[in-house]
């Protein structure tokens, strides 16, 4: 590898029209190949972004020694597949969101980054933003933390409180709300011990609730729908709570800070934070260092899923241990999780 990171994209559908566009603007990085299951979608990626080639093979991408790492856009359900294969070819792995879809999943590519050596980044996106920057800077320890996050139906027109395709589809709590929940580890600086959830029905769903209880006695709640009509409130809101001083945001666009002089953001583009993954990861394997976000760090909502869906089938609470729900190298908690993702600046 020299000064230039040679990359594939593995799916060629929506969220690679994102993230293509920056790849192609940097010095960082050169597009090798695109791949998808559909030989259209991937010959028009290759075209718009002037790829070497395009295929519907995955062998043929990881087999090519021209490629430095794979860029993962692919449906939700193949992110973890597709990651560990790449790690046995030795390729580098961006992966989108979710990074997997079970705890078993999640530690099988633990282990296999972990045994590979290779340099792997997930895609929850919201970490990089300079709100949530911002708010860490000045709120090092909330006591409860609060997130909603909804689709509206208008936009999802045949969106329903229990969604055929459930928690863990397109949309669903995972896919979406799992956004939250890294959001709120990321914040409160804790690890999470107990899960409490909801949904609509009284079972696993798409609109729902979830409480979370960490260690050191702070609380959060993340509550995500997808039957909303619009109102006052955007897709995000959140607020953060510790004591005399508190915080707010809508949609990332904005930070109010109450209870203390320290100044907040009055404007903010909404993508600050997603746009620049691309040149983050390039860094990253070009460079070296901890990853923006590693394959622990990025298996947090799906630990957090997975527990809020054992406590809607049980109407019970679900208890959390990293060390135990999670592939451990040598058994001790990562850098990336004993910082709550402060190894990366």
């Amino acid at each position: 590898m020299t000064d230039r990171l040679n990359v594939a994209a593995i799916g060629c559908g929506g969220i690679s029209g994102a993230h293509l566009p920056r790849v192609h603007e940097l010095s960082s990085m050169h597009l090798v190949a695109t791949m998808d299951t559909s030989d259209v979608a991937a010959h028009r990626r290759a075209q718009e972004y002037d790829a070497s080639y395009h295929t519907t093979e995955l062998d043929r991408v990881l087999e090519d020694d021209s490629v430095d790492a794979v860029l993962i856009f692919s449906s939700h359900d193949t992110h973890a597949e597709i990651a560990i294969k790449a790690c046995a070819a030795g390729k580098h792995i961006y992966a989108e969101k979710p990074l997997a879809i079970t705890l078993e999943e999640a530690r099988s590519l633990q282990q296999a980054v972990h045994e590979s050596g290779v340099k792997l980044m997930g895609g929850w996106w919201f970490k990089h933003s300079p709100i949530i920057k911002r708010l860490r800077e000045v709120i090092r320890q909330p006591y409860f933390v609060l997130f909603l996050c909804r689709l509206s139906s208008t936009r999802y027109e045949n969106a329903t409180p229990n969604d055929p395709d459930g928690p863990l589809g397109r949309n669903g709590v995972l896919d979406a709300a799992g956004y939250n929940l890294h959001w709120i580890w990321h914040v409160m600086r804790s690890q999470p011990v107990e899960i409490n959830a909801m949904g609509y029905g009284g079972k696993p769903s798409n609109t729902g609730t979830i409480n979370i209880r960490f260690a050191n006695g702070g609380m959060a709640t993340s509550i995500y729908g997808v039957v909303g009509q619009g109102g006052y409130l955007p897709k995000h809101y959140a607020e953060v709570m510790a004591g005399p001083v508190s915080a707010a945001t809508v949609r990332f666009g904005n930070l109010i800070f109450q209870g203390t002089d320290e100044p907040g953001i009055e404007e903010n583009s909404y993508h600050n934070g997603f746009d620049e993954e691309m040149e983050m990861f390039a860094n990253h394997c070009l460079n070296g260092g901890p990853s923006p976000m590693d394959v622990w760090e990025a298996s947090i909502p799906t630990l957090i899923v997975e527990k809020a869906i054992d406590a809607m089938q049980n109407n019970r609470p679900a208890q959390i241990d990293l060390s135990a729900d999670f592939y451990l190298p040598d058994g001790k908690l990562p850098a990336s999780l004993e910082q709550f993702g402060d190894n990366i600046k």
